[in-house]
């Protein structure tokens, strides 16, 4: 562990490994990590890699009605000492006592991919190394897991998202799916391929794991940016291999397995030739019996084969496997939700700015989800009540206008009657005036 808290950057010379391997052969070696990794979550254990740990944890989904229902969902915890050194935010989760935690078997990763053990086991010290050099300088990161999920870091932010699939196998108390179709807390932890790039905040380059490329966010477009170390150059071009990656036992094999098969095919085209001419004359004789005895052909509709099942027994296949069907309604409520937060930030995204007294009907910002009819029916209230006051407004001014007349005239004592000049409509506002007094 204490390889990964690094003081500086990562330099290519510490990636010989990966220098010689093409990513190709990388991202073999990651896959067969992760075929691990879900076998033996599935026998509900958690795998140490390095860098945390994968474990299935028992939660507690809140569902409609106020209900809560047990639920069985796999977690990456990453390490303390990752996250203190680089000062990370992560859940806090303990893994149940309990739970077997095991570490990678790596000499049986490298027997099933046909790869020599040093080799799988330089390539994924290496591979995390990068991703320690990355938490370092502090770039967006996503480390990907075949039919696992996908490991982010984003603003220094470790979460997990697995994918549909994952998480419905896991779980052995059939409660996942009710728990992500009504839970919006456990429907944010739901990667589908593609989809990514939605969760994305940085503007700069992210760092693609175990395939080490740097793509431009919010451009899918864009060309990736390879970043993974060159071999030297040979003499007649082109990159040379210093070292063999294939197991020595596998290679012995396999040309013992090619040898053998070009044998047989040598053989089979041996005894095809010498078994041409015997069989001319057995051919020459049934195409003779069919001559003098001829068969009455029957139509190809008309014939009935023994093994054809009645109508009744043929049986319907469902479009989609019960696993399939799971599958399309996850991916149906992410949209929703997707189309949902874009309705919100494009017509209600102003809430939060919108002050009261600066729209003539600031409430109708107070709840989006309220149905159309409602929203008119308290506008239109609104505009009535601002009609009302208006009205009651421009009918008191007047006569406000000859009180304050009249009172100043009084303080100059003048007689309201004996004013030259006075119109008819100011002595009508004054006699108001009076009358009111």
């Amino acid at each position: 562990m204490q390889k990964y808290l690094l003081y500086n950057s990562v330099e290519p010379e510490e990636l010989p490994t990966l220098r010689e391997l093409s990513t190709v052969e990388i991202c073999k070696i990651w896959s067969g990590i992760s075929r691990q990794i879900y076998r033996k979550l599935l026998q509900k254990k958690a795998v140490e890699i390095g860098v945390g740990s994968f474990a299935v944890v028992p939660v507690h989904a809140n569902v409609a009605e106020g209900k809560v229902l047990p639920v069985e969902r796999p977690m990456f915890i990453l390490s303390k000492s990752l996250k203190l050194f680089y000062n990370l935010e992560s859940d806090e989760t303990k893994i149940p006592d309990e739970t077997a935690v095991v570490h990678l078997d790596l000499e049986e990763i490298a027997a099933n991919i046909h790869f020599r053990h040093e080799i799988v086991e330089q390539c994924v010290q290496e591979t995390l190394l990068c991703f320690a050099g990355a938490l370092r300088d502090n770039k967006e990161v996503e480390f990907s897991f075949r039919s696992i999920g996908i490991l982010a870091v984003r603003a220094k932010v470790v979460s997990m998202a697995f994918f549909d699939s994952c998480l419905l196998e896991l779980d052995t108390t059939g409660n996942m799916l009710k728990a992500l179709l009504e839970d919006p807390n456990m429907m944010s932890i739901v990667a589908f391929p593609g989809q990514n790039d939605f969760t994305r905040v940085s503007q700069d380059e992210v760092l693609v794991l175990p395939s080490l490329v740097a793509e431009i966010p919010h451009q899918p477009f864009a060309p990736l940016i390879s970043l993974k170390p060159r071999r030297p150059s040979a003499p007649w071009g082109g990159g040379c291999r210093r070292v063999s990656i294939l197991d020595p036992v596998f290679l012995a094999r396999r040309r013992v397995s090619q040898a053998s098969h070009q044998s047989m095919e040598t053989d089979q085209a041996r005894d095809k030739e010498a078994g041409r001419g015997r069989h001319l004359s057995i051919i020459w004789e049934k195409t003779h019996m069919l001559l003098k005895h001829p068969i009455s052909p029957v139509p190809e509709g008309l014939r009935v084969s023994a093994t054809t099942p009645e109508p009744s027994e043929v049986k319907t296949h469902p479009l989609y496997t019960e696993k399939e069907e799971k599958e399309l309604q996850l991916l149906l409520a992410s949209k929703r939700h997707e189309v949902e937060a874009e309705v919100w930030r494009k017509y209600f995204g102003n809430r939060a700015i919108t002050e009261r007294g600066q729209t003539s009907c600031p409430y109708v910002f107070e709840d989006p989800y309220r149905p159309p009819h409602v929203l008119r029916k308290a506008y239109a209230e609104k505009l009535k009540e601002m009609e009302q006051s208006t009205a009651g407004q421009s009918a008191s001014e007047p006569q406000a206008e000859c009180q304050l007349l009249r009172k100043i005239l009084e303080d100059k004592g003048v007689q309201t009657g004996e004013l030259p000049g006075m119109g008819g409509r100011d002595k009508d506002c004054l006699s108001k005036g009076e009358c009111a007094k």
